[in-house]
């Protein structure tokens, strides 16, 4: 992987204003540009690429009768507001949260749907306790929340424990699910992890050097916490199958291409239909 390659992920997954917030002048381009040390032009040229892929998976997932349909049947008033919380899965600048605000704008532009994205690459179940409180004071008419694939993180080997055991997962999601029914009112949307792809996690040269791995069987136990506690969910497993070698899941084994994206997004939508429509 090449310096610019290498630069091009970090400013895909890694999003300082959320990570952040509380410094001063944090929020603009340039600052932004500075803290992965690329010049601000550069750095918008990135962001806009992702854009791009973004605005092109939207045009062809709604071109697609029953997604199009699903989205504009939808029973959101104007200037609604959806809230996400998670991981990378969804801070991912070209995700299935930024393709499904696309298809928004694309196909309900006098509506103007408000998206917030409060995902950050890296958390697990435990970040959600912190994030669910930003969420829920936005008041929004609908949320997702998707996490659980880095709880089964491990780091440093084999012989070592996830970042997070399930016993905890559960307390974590009890928590969430807790707070977020006391301190909110609109609708709550869980998502499962799927999975990985372990060869080539192993063998990505991002990851290789942190020993990090990430275990299938506790993102599968993780993924039934979350259906047995959580009121509204959406299975996505079904969806990202045989994942050894899939050409939904990116080079790195663990995040998605924007094919795994559109699937994703496209799965969202006609469920959600049936939760909420």
């Amino acid at each position: 992987m090449s310096i610019k390659e290498q630069l091009q992920r970090q400013v895909q997954f890694f999003h300082p204003e959320k990570k952040y917030p509380f410094l001063r002048g944090g929020f603009s381009s340039a600052a932004h540009a500075a803290l992965f040390g690329l010049r601000e032009q550069f750095y918008n040229a990135i962001k806009e690429s992702f854009s791009d892929r973004v605005n092109e998976s939207a045009k062809t997932l709604c071109q697609d009768s029953d997604y199009a349909a699903a989205i504009k049947a939808l029973p959101f008033k104007k200037k609604a507001r959806i809230v996400v919380i998670g991981d990378s899965l969804t801070d991912d600048s070209q995700s299935w949260f930024a393709i499904i605000e696309r298809s928004f704008a694309l196909l309900r532009p006098d509506d103007n749907i408000r998206f917030t994205n409060l995902a950050v690459s890296g958390d697990t179940t435990a970040q959600l306790l912190g994030s669910v409180i930003p969420a829920a004071n936005m008041k929004a008419d609908l949320y997702f929340s998707f996490s659980g694939t880095n709880d089964a993180r491990i780091q440093g080997g084999s012989r070592y424990k996830p970042c997070t055991s399930i016993d905890e997962v559960g307390r974590n999601l009890a928590s969430v699910i807790d707070f977020a029914k006391r301190n909110t009112k609109a609708p709550w949307v869980w998502l499962t992890p799927v999975g990985v792809d372990p060869d080539r996690v192993a063998e990505h040269e991002f990851l290789k050097p942190l020993m990090a791995s990430w275990c299938n069987e506790h993102i599968a136990q993780v993924a039934e916490l979350i259906k047995q506690q959580a009121e509204n969910v959406i299975d996505l497993r079904p969806h990202f199958t045989d994942l050894q070698n899939s050409n939904l899941l990116d080079e790195d084994g663990l995040h998605w291409t924007i094919d795994g994206h559109e699937v994703a997004a496209k799965v969202i939508i006609k469920q959600l239909a049936a939760i909420i429509g």
